[in-house]
């Protein structure tokens, strides 16, 4: 699972990325995370983010302005390549900043806001088999399912 400071990118299920934000990140950890964001997308490959910030704490406004910037800059290769995204979000902070963000970059691609793992997991395989990504849905649904049973000690 490579990943740019302390995001952690799993690709281990693509075209499902799933980017585990653990805390608030540096500016300097926004820009290499922003830099690894865009190595994706210049594979030009269809896909769908999975973003896990259970854990993120509130980013600066400085953060979320870089965010809205670099979201303008690739408003083009976003929609070439990105499916849709799903953010699992559990503070009522954070839901406040995404909706902010979403209000000054409006999303070009579907988005859902989720509160689970196994909801966004849902979302995020309904909308690559909504793609014609059949296999690789059923894939990634069978993947979670058997990580979950495996978990709970079933």
């Amino acid at each position: 699972m490579p990943s740019a400071s302390h995001f952690e990118f799993d690709d281990s299920q693509w075209p499902l990325l799933i980017i585990r934000i653990p805390r608030t990140p540096t500016a300097d950890e926004m820009e290499e995370y922003l830099a690894r964001r865009l190595e994706y997308m210049k594979r030009h490959e269809h896909h769908v983010i999975l973003y896990d910030t259970r854990e993120l704490r509130l980013a600066s406004n400085a953060m979320n302005q870089r965010q809205v910037e670099w979201l303008r800059k690739h408003d083009e290769l976003i929609l070439e390549t990105l499916l849709g995204a799903v953010v699992i979000i559990t503070s009522p902070l954070n839901r406040l900043t995404a909706s902010a963000i979403m209000h000054f970059k409006k999303p070009t691609t579907p988005y859902s806001i989720a509160s689970s793992m196994p909801d966004a997991v849902r979302w995020a395989a309904d909308c690559l088999q909504q793609a014609g990504y059949f296999t690789e849905a059923h894939r990634i649904r069978q993947h979670f399912a058997s990580s979950a049973s495996g978990q709970s000690g079933a």
